[in-house]
């Protein structure tokens, strides 16, 4: 505290001492009332240290004979004028000893004459505040409220209840304190107290609390005072800094709330410019003017005015770090709105600021919370054109990619994304957010298969991270759209048991109906209802309640429950019309379609209102719609039925040529079969060929199409000649079939197709046609281009192809394209596709050896991961070793491959035969009560037959003919006369 603030008044305030004093003094002293009035005009002129002087010599001179007894209490001013010059000094010590040697040794008794006897108490405990002696200061103080005389003693109150709560503030009696400094504030008039003491009190006060880590009082003491606290901006601004100082203090100390409502005193510039030059305006040319109980200076006034125009231009001014600080305060404690804001005010009004890049990178970072993709990718290409060599570049270019994310525009996500993951560390936030991002980028475009990495590893490297609820939803549900179901439903499950709590899981609605589409696809009905029920119950308000409906009619459907079906569907349809949900009311009306549709003793009534579904779909539904080539196919029979062929096969026409427009053609080729048969139904394949040569709406560049019409054709004629038992027609058909492939190599360019559509056609001339090298060429027209996009598609269908010959070099070239797909692919169903067929080829060339030791490896599934073909690639390894006469190790495998696969015939059947004859031909004796090999061979044939055979009204041709052999070998075994029978045995163990 400024000791020196409340000596201003007291020179003028002191008398002279009376003349009578300088009788006393001898020839060879200076008279005392010569030095004590020499000692006042210095007091008045401010010459401290020449005061003091006279006033010490005084004291020396006079002040040690009784002085109290030979001039009267009087002489105690002298003390007291000597204190008032120690203090002037910083001598506090010195001038305590001064104002106490005033008070106790000069008292007023009989005789007064001391006027400043009560005075000097108030003195004394300034000089103790001087010297940091807070209780002695409050003591002397408190005395002097309690002695003074009201009439004669004239002081300031305000400026000593400021006083008493500095020491309270410092004794941390922060109750007391504020009683005090309250009385002051409440008396600020009538004291008067003036605003700079009152500061020095609040300064004061923070102290005390930041001492005390009281944060409540100072919250408390301002709610309750401040409308006695805030003074004029004009006036107010010259405390801004001492404000300022107080909340970086608060901040320091944890007191977030408090340093909040200290900033809040801090007025904003502009208001306070606007403030001052008002005043200065009503002031006018006089220099100053008295205004209620202040005095308005022009001068002063201006010199503000002038600071307050530097601090606005400054880059550092006050507005600038208290908006920065509240904007600290305000997100420390939850308010990112109102940091938001802060960070907004600091963009726009000042540019100028020092740490502008910092203030801008909190704008982009705290908007990407509170403000919305689009206002942050706003703020973050600003950010990056402002500062592109910044520190925060790759943490804006995140938000900017999560505020992109959030807002749908996945194709972006991965155009920045893709090469981000690249350029930063793995492990950092940046790492993560990648991940994250562009897997479900993948995820949500429908770009599944190139998801699954990125998912797998975000939730294997990042199990802690901001996103880690999201990646485990988008994994599971990943591998749901995938199909491959059993690792859904376990994922689907850990998720649903690791964030169980909806208020905490946004994706348990959706988690729940992947979870029952799981169920159902892995025949789990009855489960699936269950879990469906659960999210209707729960969840009836999600986005995905009508698609749940939906399902749930699906799963009435393979129950063959067809009345709870279509309630379900019905409900799934009046969710979806009221959300408008138009591809989820399209789903309910092709279920609804296809529900009906699919119930051949439908009557009229049914079939009428099929026909109304399908009204309200092409009219409300059908644009855009994902479902629109399956209403056109599911329709047909009732169209058909109803008269309504032309318009059932144009619907069908037009949903063909608008597929072929679009970028891959999806659905085509199965719309294209399936319109084929339709077509027939009321054509010939004449009249097919001519049509589809002039298809409707199908333009000259919709290549796609346009060959798979052709393909089509091919097809029908190759089923009009497997079918003809008439030798012409065989004849004129096959001619045909060659004259429509030739033109379908003449008429397209290979180089004029897309990858997309050079794999289609090849394709289906590999599976569809009888002669299926004739797809070489568009599989090695794509293969020869830079744009690789299905070149594993192409791949595998050539070593197909080439796998299907008996030529050595042609069955080398397929494990060649095998093994490259094996090796690059990143898709595990074509690697280990791949991988089964090197096996099959290799077994065909008879090098029973490598196929040996690639199967050891397939099955091994901590090494492979593989288990789709485990059946076939175990009975290869069984063949690979009956090739190389080891019987033994082939016996041994065969009895593997059938006891694990019993119920697949295909597989155990032939095992089950060449077991038996290599048991049967190795003749091994019975040992230690085990049946000799003969009959053990027959014993293990005739139970397989026991086993099996129950379903053998069930079995397929093929597989009925492997079961016969079976069932033929164990007949000719049996008929042996050294072989005892079932029945033998079983009798030999009854009796």
């Amino acid at each position: 505290m400024n000791v020196r603030r409340f000596l201003t008044p007291l020179a003028s305030a002191l008398c002279a001492i009376p003349l009578m004093l300088a009788a006393t003094a001898t020839a060879q002293e200076v008279p005392l009332g010569e030095l004590v009035n020499k000692g006042l005009e210095a007091m008045k002129a401010g010459q401290w240290q020449e005061a003091l002087k006279l006033n010490q010599k005084a004291v020396d001179d006079y002040g040690k004979n009784q002085p109290l007894q030979l001039f009267g209490p009087q002489f105690g001013t002298i003390y007291y004028r000597k204190g008032i010059c120690e203090m002037q000094l910083k001598n506090y010590a010195a001038a305590l000893q001064s104002f106490d040697t005033c008070y106790k040794d000069f008292p007023n008794g009989e005789k007064t004459g001391n006027t400043f006897h009560k005075l000097s108490l108030l003195r004394a405990g300034e000089a103790a505040i001087g010297g940091k002696d807070w209780q002695l200061a409050l003591d002397k103080f408190k005395k002097f409220i309690k002695e003074h005389d009201k009439a004669r003693d004239k002081y300031q109150p305000g400026t000593l209840y400021v006083s008493l709560a500095i020491c309270s503030y410092e004794l941390g009696k922060i109750p007391e304190g504020n009683d005090y400094l309250e009385i002051a504030i409440r008396n600020k008039s009538t004291f008067p107290t003036a605003d700079s003491d009152i500061i020095k009190g609040f300064q004061s006060l923070v102290t005390g609390v930041v001492m005390t880590q009281n944060e409540q009082a100072l919250i408390d003491f301002i709610a309750k005072n401040r409308g006695n606290l805030v003074i004029d901006p004009f006036e107010m601004q010259r405390y801004s800094s001492v404000f300022m100082k107080l909340a970086g203090d608060a901040i320091a100390a944890g007191m977030d709330r408090g340093a909040l409502a200290l900033y809040q005193f801090v007025p904003d510039t502009s208001v306070a410019i606007d403030d001052t030059t008002s005043y200065l305006k009503g002031i006018g040319s006089v220099p100053s003017v008295l205004d209620g109980g202040r005095r308005l200076i022009k001068q002063q006034l201006e010199a503000d005015l002038e600071n307050l125009d530097k601090s606005k231009r400054s880059d550092k001014s006050v507005a600038i770090t208290k908006l920065a600080a509240t904007a600290y305060l305000f997100e420390k404690n939850g308010n990112t709105r109102g940091a938001y804001t802060c960070y907004r005010m600091l963009e726009e009004f000042h540019k100028n600021a020092e740490r502008r890049e910092d203030n801008l990178y909190n704008l982009v970072r705290t908007s990407s919370v509170v403000a919305g993709p689009v206002a942050t990718q706003e703020l973050a290409e600003l950010f990056l054109r402002t500062f592109p060599e910044s520190k925060y570049t790759n943490l804006v270019r995140r938000m900017m990619l999560s505020a992109i994310f959030y807002s749908g525009d996945y194709d972006t996500c991965i155009e920045i994304a893709k090469p981000m993951l690249d350029l930063v560390d793995p492990g950092s936030k940046e790492h993560d957010m990648c991940l994250h991002v562009l897997g479900g980028s993948y995820f949500y475009s429908g770009r599944f298969d190139l998801a699954k990495p990125l998912l797998d590893e975000h939730v294997e490297k990042y199990p802690k991270s901001d996103f880690a609820l999201s990646a485990a939803y988008f994994q599971a549900a990943n591998y749901s759209r995938l199909q491959q179901f059993k690792k859904a439903a376990g994922l689907l499950d850990k998720f649903l048991e690791t964030y169980p709590k909806p208020s905490e899981n946004v994706f348990m609605p959706f988690a729940l109906y992947d979870r029952a589409n799981c169920h159902y696809s892995l025949e789990e009905n009855d489960k699936a209802i269950e879990v469906l029920a659960r999210l209707i119950k729960d969840f009836p308000a999600s986005n995905v309640v009508d698609q749940a409906y939906n399902l749930r009619g699906n799963v009435y459907q393979t129950e063959e429950k067809p009345e709870l079906s279509e309630k379900a569907f019905i409900a799934g349809l009046e969710i979806a019309e009221e959300r408008q949900h138009k591809i989820v009311a399209g789903e309910s009306l092709f279920s609804l379609i296809a529900l009906i549709a699919a119930d051949k003793e439908a009557g009229k009534e049914k079939q009428e209102e099929l026909l109304a579904y399908s009204d309200k779909f092409w009219e409300k539904y059908a644009d855009g719609s994902p479902y629109r080539s399956k209403v056109a196919v599911a329709q047909w029979p009732t169209y058909h039925a109803n008269g309504r062929s032309e318009k059932g096969l144009k619907i069908m026409q037009q949903v063909i040529a608008d597929i072929a427009k679009s970028p891959g053609a999806t659905g085509l080729e199965e719309l294209i079969n399936s319109y084929t048969d339709s077509y027939l139904e009321d054509h010939t394949p004449e009249e097919l060929k001519k049509h589809y040569y002039n298809f409707p709406d199908i333009h000259s560049d919709d290549y796609a199409a346009l060959a798979l019409l052709r393909v089509g054709v091919i097809g029908v004629f190759e089923n009009v000649v497997r079918k003809s038992a008439d030798a012409k027609v065989k004849r004129d058909g096959s001619a045909m079939i060659q004259v429509l492939f030739q033109e379908l190599k003449n008429d397209f360019k290979l180089a004029d197709l897309s990858n997309y559509i050079l794999v289609k056609v090849g394709d289906y001339l590999r599976t569809s046609t009888s002669t299926p090298k004739e797809a070489l060429p568009y599989y090695n027209e794509l293969l020869g281009r830079e744009d690789k996009e299905h070149q594993f598609s192409a791949l595998l269908g050539r070593a197909d192809v080439n796998g299907g010959s008996d030529n050595k070099a042609e069955i080398d070239m397929a494990i060649a394209d095998f093994e490259v797909v094996f090796e690059k692919s990143e898709e595990k169903a074509e690697r280990e596709f791949a991988y089964f067929r090197i096996i099959e080829l290799l077994m065909k060339k008879g090098d029973y050896k490598e196929a040996a030791e690639k199967c050891n490896y397939y099955l091994d599934r901590n090494t492979s991961k593989f288990s789709k073909f485990s059946a076939k690639v175990g009975l290869m390894l069984a063949e690979s070793f009956d090739k190389r006469n080891m019987v033994g190790d082939a016996i041994a495998m065969y009895v593997k491959v059938w006891s694990a696969h019993m119920g697949n015939i295909a597989i155990s059947a032939p095992a089950m035969t060449r077991w038996m004859r290599l048991s049967w031909d190795r003749n091994n004796p019975g040992v230690d009560g085990n049946p000799s090999d003969r009959q053990g061979a027959y014993e293990g044939g005739a139970r397989y037959l026991e086993l099996t055979g129950r379903f053998k009204d069930k079995m397929v041709d093929s597989d009925l003919a492997l079961w016969k052999d079976v069932e033929e070998l164990v007949k000719t075994y049996e008929a042996n006369p050294n072989i005892k029978s079932l029945e033998q045995i079983k009798k030999e163990k009854e009796g």
